[in-house]
């Protein structure tokens, strides 16, 4: 074929390979021909397909769906361990590990469509024994979108190919959190609590986690994803009006976004600063101006636990306060997240604009979970000025 096309033979191999050239590389796969006569005839079929599928825009060469998934999860581990990566990729390659793959594995990546999507949403539906949450469907789906990515990189397809991918989870079901009385109670337990563990790292572990509750029920942040990667660096003070905040730097899943917590996180972020042993020796202010790389949720030996949400659930169960009697589901440190927002919308009167951009989520999801707390936003005007008389 005027040189288009080479026939070559491996080394421990029987088959034909092709090499050939299209769109101006130079391509290489086997003709799965033992003859030579064969291997020329399938080679002149695979040349003739590839100069189809080159002029009607579609991609020559393609990969399972397993191999591009390989080479994402891949990157992304390179990213995480040089500390580029997102706290979020750990939850995306458990989700191409335990179901995207699972599924989709032996699909070529040019066949993952639309339809196969559907097939694959009713199987993950049945190996979770429930229809998986919004939060759930968006986490898979940005898993899907970094494979496609890499195959769109590496030609495997093209725009065209690309699924649109859907996120229609069940009927948003409330979620757990904790009313002001049953946080106070958590409050009062997780004093005595902490003095309750046995010394060294048990107690260390829940000093950790009692700090770690009030500071993420006083912002709001995300658990693991972005909290997880708080650095000291990442933490400031400034003066405004003649009044201090703190404010944290944090990214996560929807990207880097400033907070502001309420003041009193200072009080819990300097007791871990005193615990620390490697920066303990630096003023409270010394502390803020230094950069530390640091992260700010460390045991005081500099580890970082990845047991808080376990030692959570000792301590709810502990405090009588694990099932949300309301919802029926057990809390977990995410509740926390929930607590704030409900705390906002209720008694600081924070609007849904100012909370969304502060929880780094949109005003529709705001509205979509936090819906039912409208009329106690609206109680002193739904109850038209009466008062209860005794």
């Amino acid at each position: 074929m005027d040189g288009v096309a080479v026939l070559f033979r491996r080394n421990r191999s029987a088959a034909w390979q092709v090499r050939y050239k299209a769109n101006g590389k130079w391509l290489r796969t086997t003709t799965q021909q033992m003859l030579l006569a064969d291997a020329r005839r399938a080679a002149e079929d695979i040349v003739l397909e590839a100069r189809f599928k080159q002029r009607h825009g579609m991609p020559v060469v393609t990969r399972r769906f397993a191999s591009v998934a390989a080479t994402a999860i891949a990157r992304m581990n390179t990213a995480l361990t040089a500390g580029d990566g997102k706290t979020v990729y750990t939850h995306y390659i458990g989700a191409l590990q335990n179901y995207l793959v699972p599924y989709l594995g032996n699909h070529g990546i040019a066949n993952v469509d639309a339809a196969l999507l559907r097939k694959f949403a009713v199987w993950r539906a049945e190996q979770m024994k429930h229809e998986p949450r919004s939060s759930t469907i968006n986490t898979h789906n940005a898993a899907l979108s970094r494979v496609f990515d890499v195959a769109l990189e590496l030609g495997y397809i093209n725009n065209t190919q690309l699924p649109v991918l859907q996120n229609k989870p069940r009927d948003s079901d409330r979620r757990p959190d904790f009313t002001l009385m049953e946080y106070r109670q958590l409050y009062r337990v997780m004093r005595s609590w902490v003095k309750q563990g046995k010394s060294g790292k048990s107690r260390d572990m829940r000093m950790l986690l009692r700090d770690y509750v009030l500071i993420l029920a006083n912002t709001g942040m995300r658990h693991g994803t972005e909290s997880q990667g708080l650095k000291w660096k990442h933490v400031s003070e400034f003066v405004d009006h003649q009044r201090r905040y703190l404010a944290m730097w944090v990214d996560g899943k929807t990207g880097g976004r400033e907070l502001i917590a309420r003041y009193n996180c200072v009080t819990y972020l300097k007791r871990i600063h005193a615990r620390a042993d490697d920066l303990k020796h630096l003023t409270w202010d010394q502390l803020l101006t230094a950069g530390r790389d640091e992260f700010v949720f460390r045991l005081p030996d500099g580890t970082q636990s990845k047991s808080l949400h376990q030692t959570f659930e000792v301590l709810l169960t502990d405090a009588g306060l694990l099932v949300d009697r309301r919802t029926e589901q057990n809390r977990t440190l995410y509740s926390l997240r929930h607590t704030y927002a409900t705390m906002s919308l209720i008694h600081a009167r924070v609007d849904i604009h100012t909370l969304a951009k502060q929880m780094g989520t949109s005003i529709l999801m705001i509205e979509r979970h936090y819906s039912h707390l409208k009329p106690r936003q609206r109680a002193e005007q739904l109850a038209g000025g009466l008062q209860v008389r005794g």
